[in-house]
Order: structure tokens, then sequence, then C-alpha cells
């Protein structure tokens, strides 16, 4: 999917790209030349020098007007931060530079039914969650203003269903869950969590009751670009 999304910004395929967020270490590029560099807080990928290592996304340390790509996966915690994400990413951009960003649609979950999003079940039993994930992650209307309000053009931002597996029974997802987490997860006590890695067998039961599904998850994907 992530090369499916930066293909489609029809940048340079030897660009020099920006990462930052949640996961962003993770991302295979389709495109890009030289070396990758990651901090722990960002990953530069570049045929110049490594960012200083305290660098973060809103405070880069790069030059102005140096990058090809910005990816910002899971990275605003808040609308305030978002702006200065923005402010910063459209600094060290290129004129025709382009931005990717990706967050997760906690409205949407909301909004929704465990059978579309089984983590529902989580802000179902604990709505101290849901309200974190909605404090957490802005909305795609917050996202595609902040980027106008930051400079950005010509850009677009849309709902997506994120893949993050598929599978064949209920104790399968039950340790996948306990693995890898759902979002917000970190918010509910230890003894909460393991009273609900206890009953989500059971609840699965009725959300998926052919015992066999595909996960995904809710996000906002929006794409935009420095005008030349």
């Amino acid at each position: 999917m992530w090369t499916e999304l930066i293909v489609n910004l029809d940048l340079p395929p030897n660009g020099e790209i920006l990462l930052a967020g949640d996961g962003a270490a993770d991302i295979q590029l389709p495109v890009g030349a030289g070396q990758r560099f990651d901090t722990g807080s960002v990953v530069l990928v570049t045929r110049g020098a490594a960012p200083a290592g305290d660098a973060t996304a809103a405070a880069t340390g790069l030059d102005d007007d140096s990058l090809d790509l910005v990816v910002l996966r899971d990275a605003a915690g808040s609308v305030t931060h978002l702006t200065d994400l923005l402010t910063e990413a459209y600094r060290i951009l290129k004129p025709g530079g382009g931005i990717l960003l990706t967050e997760f649609d906690a409205g949407t979950l909301l909004d929704s039914r465990p059978q579309r999003y089984p983590q529902l079940i989580l802000s179902n039993l604990h709505p101290e969650v849901g309200e974190y994930l909605v404090r957490r992650h802005p909305r795609q209307m917050d996202i595609a203003m902040a980027l106008v309000r930051a400079g950005f053009r010509d850009g677009d931002a849309y709902p997506l269903d994120f893949p993050i597996g598929h599978f064949r029974d209920y104790e399968t997802y039950v340790d996948s869950v306990a693995v890898e987490g759902w979002r917000g997860m970190d918010q509910i006590s230890a003894e909460d969590l393991d009273a609900l890695l206890e009953q989500l067998p059971g609840l699965m039961k009725s959300v998926a009751p052919a015992g066999e599904f595909f996960d995904v998850e809710p996000i906002t994907v929006a794409r935009a670009y420095k005008p030349n």
C-alpha cells in the first residue's frame, strides 16, 4: 500500500525523503536514493549528511528547500502539533515537493461497529480510550485545513481501510492483539488488559461468527504539494 501511495505522488524517483511517526522506520520505500539514516525520531533517505541525533519531525535541522518528499505516519499527536509538523515540512521541501500524511481515523472507528473494526471493542468497553484517540488523531477535515494553512496546494484527503491481517481462528487473533496491540490499549491498566484478552475469544464469536475474518483499521490519507 505504501508503494502505491508514494508512486501516485508522481515525484522524482531518486528524491530525498524524510519519514516520521509511528512505524516510519518500517516503511519500505519504492523511491529514493542515497543512504538511509534513522535517528529514532526521524528517518532520512539522502545523498547529503545525516540529520542531527536530536532531530524531530517538527525541528529537523535540515536546509530550506532540500527534500522531495515528506512522509508522516501517525505523527500528529494533536491538531496543534500537526500544525508544527506541516510548517517544518513546508520549509524543508523543494518547490514542487510533496507531502504524504496518514492518520488513524478515530471518528470513523467510533461511528462504526465491531463487525467492521474489531478494535472498537476496546473503546466500547473503555470509553476513555475512544476519547483519547479522538484527541490524539486529527480528523480528515482538520488535516485538510492544516495543509492549506501551511501553504500546500493541490491536496486531497480521503478515508482508507488499512489491512492488518487475515485470521482463521479467534485464538490466533487474540495472540496478535496481545503482541501488536490495539490503538489506545496503553491507556488501560494491566489488569483491565488481562481481563480483555481473556474475554476476547468469546467477544469475537459474536463479531465474526464464521471464525475467519480480515482485520482492518480506518485511516485518513492526505497528499499535497509545495507550490513551484
